[in-house]
C-alpha cells in the first residue's frame, strides 16, 4: 500500500504532511533503502526521476546532478543533512559515504529551485537526508556485516535507547574495498550519534558525527586503455584522505501562537591528496585543505485563520561563516615553502560570510486551492587570496546581494488529483576553486577572479494523482540561466557563461499491485543548451551542454515471494550525451548509452536477516563520465565495475 502520509520538513523547514506540500515531493523511506540493491546513496538516488549520478574521480562519493547541469551538477543540487548544508565552498563532491545507511530515516527530494528557503546552489533541486531519532519509550539494537566482490567488507552496528523524556542513538560502520580498478582501495569509518530531550512543548537534540576516508585514486583511462586494460591505473601513487566532524544543536518549541525552531551547527573538514603530474607540467601536487563553517538558522512559523481558511507565515534567518585554507605544493615537505619556477606552491586563504532573511507565506484561496509566496534576501561577502603571491591580481573581495523569490499555486481537482504551477528566481555563488586559479594569471601564476553570481528564472507545471495503491506525477520545467559558472580550459580558470537554458519533462509512477508486489517506473527528457553567445572566440549558440543525457529512465519491482523472503530489482537507463569539454559539440562521437540491472534477495529468520545483492547483473561495460582531450581527437573515461556480489547479514538484538 502507498497510503502512508509521510511527514516532511524540506518544503517549509517545518514538519507537515506530504500531501500539503505546494509542489511535487518524493520521499524515500528507510524500508525502501533496506530493500534496495543500492550499496551507496548515489546509487539509490540515481533510481529517481531527473537525478543523474556520475563517477568522475574514481571514488565512491559520486557527483549528483538534478535537471541537467552536467559537470557542475554538485554546485546546482543542494544536499542537506537534517536541514543543514553538506555542500562545501570548494569543488568537491558530497561526502555521501560519511552517512551510515542504517542511520537514515528517510530522504526527501524537492525538485526545482529551493533558493528561497535554503539559499544558493539549489536551482536543480534539494535533497534532505533525515537521520533516525530515538522514539520515546522504545529501544532497539542491531549488528551486521557485508562481504563482497573485490575484497569488499563492512561491519556495522546501531543502538537506540529512549525513555519518556530522554533518548540517544549511535550508528557506526567500518567499510573497506579494493574496488574494481587498480590503486582504488577505499577505507571508510563513520560514527553518527544523537542525544534528544523530549518535552510537551518541543524537544532539544545534540548530534555529533565523525568520519574518516582513505582513498586511492586510479585516474582516468584513455580510449585505448578501455579496450586493453580498463581496470588498470595510470596514477599508482595518487590518493585522497578526508577527516570530518559535524556537531549540531537543534531544538523546537511551541510558543502557543506559533512554532519556533533553530539549529546551531559546526562542521570541520580536513582533506589531503597527492596528484601526480597535475596540470601537465610534470610537477606533482600535494594538497592540504582545511575548511570549517559555523551556521545558525532560527525560524518561526505562525499559523492563522482568515476567511475560514488556514494560512501560515514562515520567517527565518540563515547565518553561515566559512573559513578556508588550502596549502598546495609539489610535496608535503614543501607546503610552507614559497614558490619557485621549479616548485609552484600556494597558500589559498578564503572566507565567506552569508547573512540571509527569508519569508514564505502559505494561504488557502479557496477550498483545495493553495498559494505560496516566498522571498529571500542574502548578503554574501567572499574574500580570497594567495598568501604566497603579493600581486594585486592574486587577492580580492566581493560582496553580493542575490535575491530569490517564488510563486506556487496548487489546486486539488479531486481528493486524489492535483495540479500545480510555480515560478521563481534562484541563484548560485561561485566556490573558492572557481574564483581562484593557481595557473590562470600572467605567466601562469595564481589569480583571483571574482565572478558574478549565477541566476536563473525557473518555471514549472505539474500534476499528481494519488490513491492508496497508485501514485502518478508529471512535470515540465524551464530554467533560463544567466552568468552560469563554468570552467574554461584554455585559461585554466572559471568564467561566467553566455545565457543557457534547461528544459525537461519528468514522469514518475509507483503502484502497489498487491500487498506482496509493488513496482515503480520513471522517465525524464532533458534539453540543456546555450541560448546564445560565445566562449572565447567560438560561437556556441544553440549548442548542447555536455554531460546531460537526452533521456533517462528507471524501472523496478519489490516482491514478497514468501512471508520472510523478498526480492527487489531495478533497471537504470542513461542515454547518450556529449563528452565533457565538448561545448563546441564537435567531437565525432557521443558517450554511449547504457542500461544496468541490479537485484537483491533477502531472507529473514526470526531476528536474523541475510541477503545477496548483484549489481550490474548482466556485466555491462560502461562509464558514467568521460572527457574529450584538448586536441579533440580522443577521450579519457572512468570505467565502472562489472558484475559484483555483496552478501549481507543483520541481527536485531
Amino acid at each position: 500500500s502507498l497510503e502512508e502520509q509521510a511527514v516532511i520538513v524540506t518544503a517549509t523547514r517545518f514538519p507537515e504532511s506530504e500531501l500539503e506540500a505546494p509542489v511535487g515531493m518524493t520521499v524515500i523511506t528507510a524500508k525502501q533503502i533496506g530493500d534496495s540493491a543500492a550499496k551507496t546513496l548515489p546509487q539509490l538516488l540515481s533510481q529517481q526521476a531527473g537525478i543523474l549520478t556520475r563517477d568522475n574521480t574514481g571514488g565512491p562519493d559520486w557527483q549528483i546532478d538534478m535537471r541537467g547541469f552536467g559537470v557542475t551538477g554538485d554546485q546546482n543540487t543542494l544536499v542537506l543533512l537534517n536541514g543543514q548544508r553538506l555542500n562545501e565552498i570548494e569543488l568537491t563532491t558530497i561526502g555521501w559515504t560519511a552517512i551510515p545507511l542504517d542511520s537514515i530515516e528517510r530522504i526527501e527530494i524537492l525538485r526545482g529551485s529551493g533558493s528561497v528557503l535554503y539559499g544558493g546552489g539549489a536551482t536543480g533541486g534539494t535533497i534532505n537526508i533525515i537521520t533516525k531519532r530515538p522514539p520515546p519509550g522504545a529501544s532497539a539494537a542491531s549488528i551486521g556485516g557485508s562481504l563482497g566482490t573485490y575484497g569488499t567488507k563492512e561491519v556495522r552496528a546501531g543502538v537506540s535507547v529512549a525513555g519518556q523524556n530522554i533518548g540517544f542513538n549511535v550508528f557506526a560502520n567500518d567499510y573497506a574495498s579494493d574496488n574494481y580498478r587498480a590503486n582504488n582501495r577505499v577505507e571508510q569509518k563513520n560514527l553518527s550519534s544523537s542525544v534528544r530531550l523530549f518535552g510537551p512543548q518541543g524537544d532539544l537534540a545534540l548530534k555529533v558525527d565523525v568520519d574518516s576516508q582513505d582513498l586511492r585514486l586510479p585516474g582516468a583511462r584513455t580510449a585505448a586503455e578501455l579496450e586493453t586494460d580498463r581496470r588498470g591505473a595510470s596514477t599508482p601513487g595518487d590518493f585522497a584522505k578526508r577527516d570530518g566532524a559535524r556537531v549540531a544543536l537543534a531544538g523546537s518549541h511551541d510558543l502557543g501562537f506559533g512554532q519556533f525552531a533553530a539549529e546551531l551547527g559546526y562542521r570541520d573538514t580536513m582533506r589531503t591528496s597527492l596528484l601526480k603530474d597535475y596540470s601537465g607540467s610534470g610537477t606533482d601536487t600535494y594538497t592540504d585543505t582545511h575548511s570549517k563553517v559555523w551556521s545558525f538558522t532560527p525560524r518561526l512559523k505562525v499559523p492563522y485563520t482568515a476567511l475560514g481558511f488556514q494560512n501560515s507565515l514562515i520567517v527565518g534567518i540563515d547565518l553561515d561563516y566559512w573559513d578556508y585554507l588550502s596549502r598546495r605544493a609539489p610535496s608535503r615537505d614543501l607546503l610552507d615553502t614559497p614558490p619557485s619556477p621549479t616548485s609552484p606552491s600556494a597558500h589559498v586563504v578564503a572566507t565567506q560570510r552569508d547573512q540571509a532573511f527569508f519569508a514564505q507565506h502559505h494561504s488557502a484561496l479557496t477550498e483545495g486551492t493553495k498559494l505560496t509566496l516566498g522571498a529571500r534576501w542574502q548578503r554574501t561577502t567572499v574574500t580570497a587570496q594567495d598568501a604566497f603571491n603579493p600581486a594585486a591580481y592574486a587577492s580580492g573581495s566581493k560582496t553580493s546581494t542575490p535575491l530569490a523569490w517564488e510563486v506556487a499555486l496548487r489546486r486539488d481537482l479531486t481528493s486524489s488529483t492535483s495540479v500545480y504551477g510555480r515560478a521563481g528566481r534562484s541563484f548560485r555563488l561561485p566556490t573558492v576553486d572557481e574564483v581562484y586559479s593557481q595557473f590562470g594569471g600572467p605567466v601562469f601564476d595564481p589569480i583571483v577572479t571574482l565572478l558574478e553570481p549565477q541566476t536563473s528564472r525557473d518555471y514549472e507545471l505539474g500534476a499528481e494523482y494519488r490513491t492508496a495503491t497508485l501514485r502518478l506525477r508529471a512535470s515540465a520545467f524551464v530554467m533560463n540561466l544567466s552568468n552560469e559558472i563554468y570552467f574554461f580550459a584554455p585559461t585554466f580558470s572559471n568564467i561566467n557563461l553566455p545565457p543557457t537554458r534547461r528544459r525537461g519533462v519528468e514522469l514518475d509512477a509507483s503502484a502497489a499491485i498487491s500487498p506482496a508486489f509493488s513496482l515503480f517506473a520513471n522517465a525524464s527528457l532533458s534539453d540543456a543548451r546555450f541560448r546564445d553567445g560565445a566562449i572565447g572566440s567560438v560561437d556556441v549558440s544553440g549548442n548542447v551542454i555536455p554531460l546531460v543525457p537526452r533521456a533517462k529512465a528507471n524501472a523496478g519491482i519489490t516482491w514478497q515471494l514468501a512471508p520472510k523472503t523478498r526480492f527487489s530489482g531495478v533497471a537504470r537507463y542513461v542515454g547518450t550525451q556529449y563528452y565533457d569539454n565538448d561545448q563546441t559539440n564537435s567531437f565525432p562521437n557521443l558517450m554511449p548509452a547504457y542500461t544496468v540491472v541490479d537485484v537483491k534477495f533477502t531472507q529473514t529468520a526470526d531476528r536474523l536477516t541475510v541477503g545477496i545483492a548483484v549489481n550490474n547483473l548482466f556485466n555491462k561495460l560502461y562509464y558514467s563520465y568521460a572527457i574529450r582531450n584538448g586536441a579533440g581527437t580522443s577521450f579519457n573515461a572512468y570505467p565502472q565495475p562489472d558484475q559484483t556480489f555483496l552478501f549481507t547479514a543483520e541481527y536485531r538484538l
